[in-house]
């Protein structure tokens, strides 16, 4: 049998002053209930609470423009439930610098 790999990646940018999320991945299937969040204040220990903005990973809107002021320590995570039903659980988390280049993160 033939090993795969996959990559998953989460990036924040700045645009117009505002907090745009892109995020992709080569993999032929998503993760189950797959979201992308942001937080203020660090990431909660419950994925699904005090969010600021949520967006399905399916969204054809990618980029998205968050409509959040860009700056540093808004924390963005790719959030999915860990089965089927299941509680949610963080799968890629980036925490943005304010620089003017892009913070990402991946996972393969």
């Amino acid at each position: 049998m033939a090993d795969s790999s996959f990559t998953w990646t989460l990036t924040a940018f700045q645009r117009q002053g505002t907090l745009w999320l892109s995020w992709s991945t080569n993999s032929p299937f998503r993760a189950q209930q797959g979201q992308i969040r942001v937080y203020n204040g660090g990431f909660p220990t419950d994925p699904t609470a005090d969010t600021k903005v949520t967006i399905w990973d399916d969204n054809t809107s990618n980029p998205y423009n968050t409509n959040l002021t860009w700056g540093s320590d808004w924390c963005c995570a790719w959030i999915a439930e860990r089965s089927s039903n299941g509680p949610y659980t963080y799968f890629l988390k980036l925490v943005t610098t304010g620089q003017s280049k892009p913070d990402s993160t991946k996972s393969e």
